[in-house]
């Protein structure tokens, strides 16, 4: 009866941790991946009833149900394996060779597994029960027993293997996938070995739970972040009505736009390329040279004369590209579209104009351009970074500059 007991415990832990997939499903359950998982809890929901049935009949010894049941639990495992195999596809989401072989491979699993399992009416291919009711495995049991595990170690070393181009977060979700087709693949193995004993089940559920923490528990808390900050973005585009946006939106010194500004449209950047949206664009990183000289010799009045002439001259060379001041002598352009094309003219052109003007003493500019198609990590943050690090090394440069 431990048997059955197990398969009852295995049961209750997939309905518990799955309650809202199964019964309560979020808008996500109308994406691909979200329907072939659902659909792939229906049918493990119906193996274990099929185990837990399995364990009562044997232990009764009536033939008639167990031998029945023994074939409804062939036929909901050959589901679930058809249904997790669709699940891998609708995860991965690219059309490729594994795709397709994972795809025609659920489909010959099903079709072998019924086709076994109709021959085992007349002849005993897949199992069969002796003289004594002693349940026993036969040859197309054990194939399909191979094939599953052929099936979910290829699984395994397959998002193993694509997880080298994800970024962080989608390589813990890809490997929780390929988690689930390296236990299903030890624990089919240990079934093989002990065909009497709860190991596929066991897999399933240690499989199940892998996939809730990991993926579903992590899209959610995903979702959760991007109400948060949406809720954000509302609240800041309600202060930008009338008078108080364009107040907050704009630096009163310069007349480019605020740190304010920045900070919003910096939100949408960041959600754009989290969708793939946004690929093609730069920044450009700004500071200006000596101001802290200019204050301390003659004063703060000729300090926002420097800034507003730096600004100009920065404004002059990215006249299409939108200007933010986020501090007392940084400045930032977004690069997009048409002003992207011309950076490097408009980049060579700023260049000349500021050694120009350190030659000369004018007002010194330091810069750095980053290209969000060449950093490493595709992240706002990352882009930054590597324009902040080269404005400094530029600024550096022109110290040094004769």
């Amino acid at each position: 009866m431990y048997y059955s007991s197990f398969g009852i415990l295995a049961l209750l832990v997939l309905i518990i941790i799955n309650y809202n997939v199964l019964i309560h499903p979020s808008q996500d359950a109308m994406l691909p991946a979200h329907r072939a998982y659902r659909t792939f809890l229906f049918s493990v929901i119906a193996f274990y009833i099929s185990d837990i049935l399995w364990g009562i009949f044997y232990i009764l010894e009536d033939k008639t149900f167990v031998y029945a049941d023994t074939v409804v639990y062939f036929v909901t495992m050959a589901l679930a394996m058809f249904f997790w195999t669709r699940y891998a596809i609708a995860y991965i989401n690219e059309k490729n060779k594994f795709a397709s072989i994972m795809l025609h491979s659920g489909n010959v699993f099903l079709f072998f597994m019924a086709a076994s399992l109709a021959i085992n009416f007349f002849i005993p291919v897949t199992f069969y029960f002796d003289q004594n009711g002693v349940y026993h495995s036969d040859k197309a049991r054990y194939l399909t027993l191979l094939i599953q595990i052929l099936l979910y170690s290829s699984t395994a070393i397959y998002m193993l293997v694509i997880t080298t181009r994800k970024d962080k977060k989608s390589k813990l979700r890809h490997r929780t996938i390929g988690a689930f087709g390296l236990t299903m693949t030890i624990l089919v193995i240990i079934q093989i070995i002990f065909p009497l004993l709860p190991f596929y089940a066991i897999g399933y559920m240690i499989g199940t739970c892998l996939i809730h923490t990991f993926i579903l528990e992590d899209e959610k808390e995903d979702r959760r972040k991007e109400l948060e900050r949406r809720l954000q973005i509302e609240e800041i585009q309600e202060l930008e009505l009338g008078s108080a946006r364009l107040m907050a939106f704009t630096d009163p010194l310069t007349g480019v736009k605020s740190k304010a500004a920045y900070n919003e449209d910096v939100l949408g950047i960041e959600k754009r390329i989290e969708d793939g949206i946004l690929k093609n664009f730069g920044l450009i990183v700004f500071d200006v040279n000596d101001l802290k000289l200019v204050n301390d010799t003659k004063g703060h009045k000729a300090g926002d004369a420097y800034i507003i002439e730096a600004c100009s001259i920065i404004s002059h060379a990215f006249s299409h590209s939108p200007i933010y001041r986020i501090g007392g002598d940084e400045f930032v352009v977004f690069l997009y579209k048409e002003s992207y094309k011309n950076h490097q003219a408009n980049l060579a052109e700023f260049k000349n104009t500021i050694e120009e003007n350190k030659t000369s003493g004018g007002v010194v500019v330091s810069y750095g351009f980053a290209d969000f198609k060449e950093i490493s990590e595709k992240t706002y943050k990352c882009l930054f970074e590597t324009a902040d690090a080269r404005m400094y090394e530029r600024k550096r440069k022109l110290k040094n500059l004769v």
